[in-house]
């Protein structure tokens, strides 16, 4: 090996592709050759006697080698795997039966995935760093273990610690039709935002997952933040019926801007619309909104009895003690996450079944710590 690297320096100058593709070759070799006296070393230790030795203690024969090709971090190698006569021979210190991957490229490809990769693009990325082709197929099986841990987290009971419950879903591209992800979180008295549970379905089916969450144990909650959506509300007036249900206030806001239009008002109507939910009190706040409906129902008749229908939901978090009042007057929370988890999602593509998305959104919140397999405890 010496006269290798003499004979690489006396030549000037040396190419870095050539100097690092000659350390990943001697680094294969290597682990062939380490791996392989391995092997034979076990075969020895099985026969109790080692190449044309003839003893009385002898268990057994040699039956030459088979091939086989084993993807390690340091890449693709083939094997020469030992036989013995009878019966088979342990190579589990080495790779396990029927093991095409050590468990290091299997770890680095799932980290990939969670990381946000498809299955297509991690085959091109195995094939790439490993030197082995791996099919999509290959990738989605290695991806199964979360299944285990997520049937697991949706068993888990959930504390009654939570005050404040966000609820929202997102939309997910998948072969056939899209799908829609409702998703559930808490919010602690210590600030600490928790992922309690998310469904799959053709469109926002929340009732059976609120009850769902019911089972488990959601307990003594305050107060649920959501968007107008009808479907949330009808789910938690029949789940939750005892609950109450806060309109978030960014939603209602956004709403009036859509209904003015392009009006040159509409900066300052929608200001003095948003001075509304910073009063002091739910009265100061229906004050204020008395006064804001005097000056702007006649210039923008429609928009203005819009955002006043239904404003006192909007105001439910006045119920709350003065220090959760910004935090739960809007669903930003949940916005921000959705968000970011829709990011991490787009560039997987289209998913092909339901089993699919839910092992991609379990990934993707398990990573960010978002769900822990422990998290109430």
């Amino acid at each position: 090996m010496n006269k290798q690297v003499s004979s690489l320096t006396n030549e000037q100058p040396v190419p870095q592709e050539v100097f690092w593709t000659w350390i990943n070759e001697s680094v294969r070799r290597t682990v062939v050759d380490l791996a392989q006296k391995a092997m034979e070393l076990i075969r020895d230790s099985r026969l109790e006697a080692g190449w044309n030795q003839r003893n009385a203690g002898r268990r057994g024969y040699r039956n030459g080698y088979y091939r086989r090709w084993l993807t390690t971090p340091h890449g693709a190698v083939k094997l020469k795997v030992p036989r013995c006569r009878v019966g088979g021979l342990d190579t589990a210190v080495v790779f396990e039966r029927y093991q095409r991957r050590i468990r290091d490229v299997e770890r680095i490809l799932r980290h990939a995935y969670l990381l946000g990769c498809a299955t297509r693009g991690l085959a091109q990325l195995a094939e790439q760093i490993f030197g082995d082709s791996v099919s999509h197929q290959t990738i989605s099986r290695l991806m199964r273990w979360i299944d285990d841990a997520l049937n697991a987290w949706r068993k888990q009971p959930i504390e009654p610690i939570y005050t404040v419950v966000y609820i929202d879903g997102m939309h997910i591209n998948r072969v056939g039709s899209d799908r829609t992800v409702m998703i559930a979180t808490g919010l602690r008295e210590d600030g600490v935002l928790d992922v309690l549970g998310f469904c799959v379905g053709p469109g926002e089916q929340c009732g059976e997952f609120l009850a769902d969450l019911r089972r488990r144990g959601l307990e003594d909650v305050k107060l649920f933040v959501s968007d107008d959506s009808k479907a949330i509300r009808y789910a938690m007036e029949w789940v939750y019926p005892e609950v109450t249900w806060q309109s978030c206030t960014f939603h209602r806001l956004s709403r009036l801007r859509v209904a003015i239009g392009t009006a040159y008002y509409r900066d300052d109507m929608v200001a003095e619309a948003a001075c509304i939910f910073r009063g002091p009190s739910r009265e100061a706040a229906l004050d204020i909104a008395a006064d804001w409906r005097k000056r702007w129902e006649k210039i923008a008749p429609w928009p203005t009895y819009q955002f006043l229908e239904g404003l006192t939901d909007s105001l439910n978090f006045y119920n709350l003690p003065i220090q959760w009042w910004k935090r739960v007057r809007t669903n930003n929370p949940m916005e921000r996450l959705i968000k970011t988890l829709r990011q991490r999602l787009r560039p997987m593509g289209c998913f092909y079944d339901d089993s699919a998305v839910e092992r991609a959104v379990f990934g993707q919140l398990l990573r960010w710590h978002k769900i822990n397999l422990t998290h109430n405890t």
